[in-house]
Formats: C-alpha cells, structure tokens, sequence
C-alpha cells in the first residue's frame, strides 16, 4: 500500500480527478493543507506528494523528486496572493498577516518584500490586527476573483517579473525508502499529467467551490502549471539561493531525481 497525500486545494483537482478513477487498491489517499502533509511526509506517515518546495531543500537526503511534474505558475497563480489595504510603497512598517498552510509561500513573500520590494514590515498570526494578508490556496482563489482588497499582489506574478523564472510551489516527493514501491503511482502519475487538462469542463461536473463560477473555476486550472522543465529547476536553484542567503537553510541542495 502506498500512501498518497492528497492537497485539499483547487490546484491539484485536475490530478487526484483521475487517480481515483483509476480505483487502484494499492493507492491509499490521506488529505490535507499543504503544511499537514509536509509534516506528515517527514514523520514517515505518508510516502508521496506534492509537498512545499522548501521542504525538499531541508530535507533533501530523505526524499527523490519526481521529474517532470511540479506545482509551478509561469506568472501570475491566483491562488497565492498578498491582499492589502495599502499599496507596496506604503506598506513598509505594516503588519502582514502569514497564513500558516504553506512555508514556501510565506518565505516567497519575504523574498519580495526584501530582495524585489526593498521594505521592511512586522508580521503577525492574528488577522484582527494586520494591515495585508498572505492567502493561500482556495481562500486565496475566492479574494482574488470576488474580494474587495483595494490591493493585490499575485506572488507568481512578481515572482516572474523579478526573475523571468517559474515559481515552482511545490514539488511531488517520493520517501527514499519506497523508491522499490513506486513505480506504478510514478507511470501513473505521469499518464494523468498528460490527460489532465485535455478537457477540463468535464472535470467541473464533478466539480465546486463555492463562491466561485465556473468559468473562474476553469481559468484558475488553466493558470496553474504542472511542468518542472530546466527553465523551472532554475527558478528552484533561484528560490533556494535566496533561503540560503535568509539563512533558512545552510547549504543549497543537490537535486536528486527519481529514476
């Protein structure tokens, strides 16, 4: 049996759509925000998923990537936003709220505020009192399409402004102790891949957010990049210069592939 983290968010609907036609009993699926399952995966208690991209750079001896397929936007995401009531030149000394679902967005965010912003800011766990508001996933979607913030900034889209780069949000992780195991979630992982976006209005009968159309719903599927091409390991190697120079990690990982 190979338990598969399965991310509770619009994202990955197109892939986990498939794989549970395929009614594979060697498939167990658990679900999750994307930190539970990060927490998971280290503690041994799932074998695979599309986990936060930091996650591998602090981990890198504990897990092989899977190529080809990534979590990734080329320019704007949609569903990794910064809401404010102030634009960017007058946020510096505000306070941000951080949501607690995804490390490599909150560290994304700082990346921008200081390498592509040049601002300072406090930040806070406690909406009541913050001033902008790092959303992720579908709480992110519903303010991005029908919020009333008076500013947003899409991450993927300063991201790509900044660098030319993908942002690769996350990456999908095989535990180095089930590589014998996972061949069949692997080859099917990547058929799904091909399929996943051939025809997407048939995936939103089975399909709803609410709060959202769908034709909102379809744009954001569209949006949302599965590739992990060289242009996108380069972006990675990018992001993690960054966290090396943040100090969140203290070496830049070698990138070890699932063959």
């Amino acid at each position: 049996m190979l338990r598969i983290g399965e991310i509770q968010y619009a994202n990955v609907y197109p892939i986990f759509h498939y794989f549970r036609k395929l009614n594979n009993p060697s498939f167990e699926f658990i679900k999750g925000v994307p930190s539970y399952l990060n927490k998971m995966m280290l503690d041994g208690l799932i074998d695979t998923s599309a986990l936060s991209s930091i996650v591998y750079a602090k981990n890198p001896d504990s897990f092989l990537i899977i190529p080809e397929i990534s979590i990734s936007s080329v320019g704007e995401v949609k569903s990794v936003v910064l809401f404010s009531n102030f634009s960017k030149d007058n946020l510096a000394g505000k306070k941000i709220y951080l949501t607690d679902e995804s490390g490599t967005s909150v560290l994304l965010l700082k990346i921008i505020l200081k390498y592509f912003w040049s601002i300072e800011v406090d930040f806070t766990d406690e909406e009541g009192v913050a001033d902008a508001f790092l959303y992720i996933g579908d709480r992110a979607l519903l303010n991005y399409y029908n919020g009333s913030y008076p500013y947003k900034y899409d991450l993927g889209e300063e991201w790509y402004k900044f660098t030319g780069y993908p942002f690769v949000y996350a990456l999908w992780l095989i535990s180095r102790y089930k590589r014998d195991d996972a061949k069949s979630f692997v080859d099917s992982l990547m058929e799904i891949k091909a399929m996943s976006k051939k025809n997407l209005s048939v995936l939103i009968d089975e399909y709803t957010l609410k709060g959202l159309t769908t034709y909102q719903i379809i744009d954001y599927w569209e949006t949302i990049d599965y590739n992990l091409t060289d242009k996108h390991l380069k972006g990675l190697l990018l992001y993690y210069q960054y966290n090396l120079e943040l100090n969140v990690i203290d070496h830049l990982p070698a990138l070890n592939f699932y063959i």
